[in-house]
């Protein structure tokens, strides 16, 4: 008879985090096109559009650290389901109202729903899996995530343009209750002992002074990394405008790209956890590097799916390691809410400066100076990595 149990440790993680983490990465993957469009939809202009997006990214960096604070005070599991009432608050109030202060609100909620979300999703895995585990569960989450921002859209839009707007959020509202009865049914609860003062303001910042070269050297290679990800992101797509391909081939481009990606979380898992976390770290960031600098040379469909796909092998063979090395840092500092918070702070600013950085060294030089400047910034940050950076996987976690 064949068996269909899954191995370790996807079997005791596919209810409390795998199934609720698809249904939250489709959900929010959506909202990145629903939320500016429904604004636009609203009758309010581009600026006011783009204002109400970024206002969710506002609301993750803001509530990354206090979210580490909770989980050290709390728990994961309370922290996850709170993430989850704050998104499913943010969908309800976006099916209601289209009123500009509304949507305001709703898009600051989603933003801290998510940073809850997704720090209580990391501190679960680092609470309940080994450190031989660790890697494959994370990647495994990770690719989830990637398959969502693969699915999301193209779920959200035909949502939208069937039934409307008020109706493709409501999905998500249903996504977000399915997902908090899963961790409610599921997730364990785990117990931490801790002095309650260690969980304010005061215990994140005697872990920002007692990591604070960890997080230097560490934290700015991840930031490195997710801005090259995110940078990705957005080069692209510009370059296939440039060299005079349409949307619809842009999107093959780099739908094809994405697949390649998604297909590397399994193998990227594995490497992390038999060889180490910079086995997968560091080519990671140096294909990032060469596929950047290689953008600039594209001339056309081919020369642009081809450098595409290398970005995509780059982002997959280094699948939740920015989470992985995290979460072993955070076990080995006795204290892993706290630096959580920190760690993902760190990595979101990556995330976030990238439109910034792209945007001014576009205006300044042109499409081919912001590649090679991100290119240049992801070689120094793959040498800190390589050079400053510890193996994680040989870390001990320290009792909190």
């Amino acid at each position: 008879m064949i068996s269909l149990r899954l191995p370790s440790p996807y079997d005791r993680l596919l209810l409390p985090v795998y199934v609720p983490s698809l249904l939250m990465a489709v959900s929010q993957e959506a909202l990145t096109i629903l939320l500016p469009l429904y604004v636009l939809d609203s009758g309010a202009g581009a600026a006011f559009a783009a204002m109400i997006a970024g206002l969710r990214g506002v609301g993750i960096l803001l509530f990354d650290v206090p979210a580490g604070m909770l989980v050290a005070r709390f728990g994961d599991k309370p922290v996850l389901l709170g993430g989850l009432s704050l998104i499913l608050f943010s969908l309800v109030l976006l099916a209601s109202s289209n009123n500009p202060w509304m949507l305001g609100v709703a898009a600051v909620a989603l933003g801290t729903g998510h940073a809850a979300w997704m720090l209580g999703r990391q501190s679960y895995l680092a609470d309940i899996c080994s450190t031989h585990e660790l890697g494959r569960a994370i990647a495994a989450m990770a690719g989830l995530q990637r398959g969502g921002a693969l699915i999301g859209p193209v779920a959200g839009g035909f949502l939208a343009g069937v039934v409307g707007f008020p109706i493709a959020f409501v999905a998500g509202a249903v996504c977000a209750v399915l997902a908090a009865v899963m961790v409610l049914s599921f997730a364990r609860e785990v117990l931490v002992e801790h002095d309650h003062r260690d969980s304010s303001l005061g215990g994140t910042l005697a872990v920002l002074v007692d990591q604070r070269r960890v997080l230097a050297t560490a934290g700015g290679s991840a930031l490195v990394l997710q801005l090259m990800r995110a940078s990705r992101q957005l080069l692209v797509p510009l370059f296939g405008q440039h060299v005079g391909l349409g949307i619809t081939t842009i999107g093959a481009v780099y739908s094809m790209s994405t697949v390649v990606d998604i297909a590397l979380f399994y193998p990227s898992g594995v490497l992390a956890d038999r060889w180490g976390r910079k086995w997968s770290a560091v080519p990671s960031m140096l294909l990032y590097a060469i596929g950047l600098a290689l953008l600039p040379l594209a001339s056309g469909f081919y020369s642009l799916l081809a450098i595409a796909t290398l970005l995509g092998f780059a982002n997959g063979i280094g699948t939740g390691v920015v989470m992985i090395m995290g979460a072993d840092f955070a076990r080995a500092s006795g204290r892993h809410g706290q630096f959580l918070g920190l760690w993902r702070l760190i990595g979101d600013v990556g995330i976030s400066v990238a439109p910034m950085l792209t945007s001014t060294v576009v205006d300044a030089g042109g499409l081919a100076a912001a590649s090679l400047t991100v290119a240049g910034i992801g070689l120094a940050g793959s040498a800190v990595m390589v050079w400053l950076v510890v193996e994680t996987l040989t870390l001990k976690p320290q009792p909190q």
